[in-house]
């Protein structure tokens, strides 16, 4: 004996069963973002001291500022559920139809708000490892960092736009007559998207550059795939995508991946935040180092892995092509080849 609603449709119950699952995604989102985020701030206390204090402060701020937003979004998405399935069952049409015709009641506002607000501090911190990884490489970072920039300010202005059309209605003709959701959340993505293969490409090539020299350990901890994964918060690119083509479809299962999105990106915001309290993340200076610490290895008589050439007294000729610790890999392949060619 079946007990289903009376008068809805199997597209209706596929819409509410969605949105039900979605919330259920975003609470179990929810759990990784209190763990990670426990971990990043007793990491963060733990280690601070007289050198990093204001570092370590700001992080512990930026943590503690998206983890409220989450909470508060986290918060706002199960008051919505509780809304539609428990205190207002019989709303005509059910609960699909309270979702779309009460999305601007002041629970749901909050949760667009914070939703919102969270996007705009994961995408910065997005571009500002971006500008970090993308230093002294090259090209002046005006340069580098011009589309990111205008990327960010228009999906912010964007951001605005959308939450003004989902939470009011609005008297200007503009923000009615137009659906802000596909363009936001495609800029959006197209930011994270862009930087994503940029980031992964830049430390993809340094690690390429730097094991033609010495070898495929080399910058190993700064290059694999999870590190280049984590760096580029790829997570929550790859999940955008899960919602966008859906929703561009107009199919209910974008529901599912719309309410976890926020914690998605949270939860790759935090791991960004967790390898630098751990000191794996990538720095202005991190290529410098990498390679000053190799040679020095290599100087000392250490055993490491390098490049199947023959390195034999070449320490004082190495050295000479890296005067005042100032490293280039395209240069050192070169010194490196010279080398050779004197001692063969």
């Amino acid at each position: 004996m079946s007990y289903a609603p009376v008068n809805a449709t199997r597209a209706d119950l596929f819409n509410e069963e969605t949105w039900l699952q979605g919330a259920i995604l975003c609470s179990v989102g929810y759990g990784v973002v209190l763990a990670l985020f426990s971990m990043c701030f007793y990491l963060l206390v733990r280690q601070m001291d007289g050198t990093n204090r204001r570092r370590s402060v700001f992080f512990l701020a930026y943590i503690s500022i998206e983890f409220i937003l989450t909470s508060l979004f986290q918060g706002s998405i199960a008051k919505f559920v509780q809304l539609a399935f428990i205190e207002n069952r019989n709303y005509p049409g059910g609960p699909a139809a309270f979702e779309e015709n009460e999305f601007a009641i002041p629970v749901d506002r909050l949760g667009n708000v914070a939703f919102v607000l969270t996007n705009w501090f994961s995408d910065a911190l997005v571009v500002w490892r971006y500008m970090v990884i993308y230093t002294d490489c090259g090209v002046p970072l005006y340069i580098v960092m011009a589309v990111p920039c205008l990327m960010f300010l228009a999906s912010m202005a964007l951001g605005i736009m959308w939450l003004i059309q989902i939470c009011t209605s609005s008297p200007f003709g503009i923000f009615s007559t137009l659906n802000w959701t596909i363009p936001y959340f495609s800029l959006s993505l197209a930011l994270n998207i862009i930087v994503t293969i940029a980031i992964t490409v830049r430390l993809y090539m340094f690690r390429r550059r730097g094991a033609k020299v010495f070898g495929r350990n080399y910058g190993s901890q700064y290059t694999t795939v999870a590190a280049m994964l984590v760096e580029s918060a790829f997570l929550y690119s790859s999940f955008s995508i899960l919602f966008l083509v859906p929703f561009g479809m107009n199919n209910p299962l974008s529901q599912i991946f719309l309410q976890a999105l926020s914690q998605v990106q949270t939860i790759s915001t935090l791991l960004i935040v967790f390898r630098t309290a751990q000191g794996k993340v990538w720095k202005n200076n991190t290529q410098h180092e990498v390679t000053l610490q190799t040679i020095q290895t290599y100087s000392s008589g250490n055993p490491i892995s390098f490049a199947p050439m023959t390195f034999a007294g070449t320490t004082n000729s190495t050295h000479q092509c890296f005067d005042n610790h100032l490293v280039d890999l395209w240069g050192l392949a070169a010194c490196r080849t010279s080398s050779q060619a004197r001692f063969q």
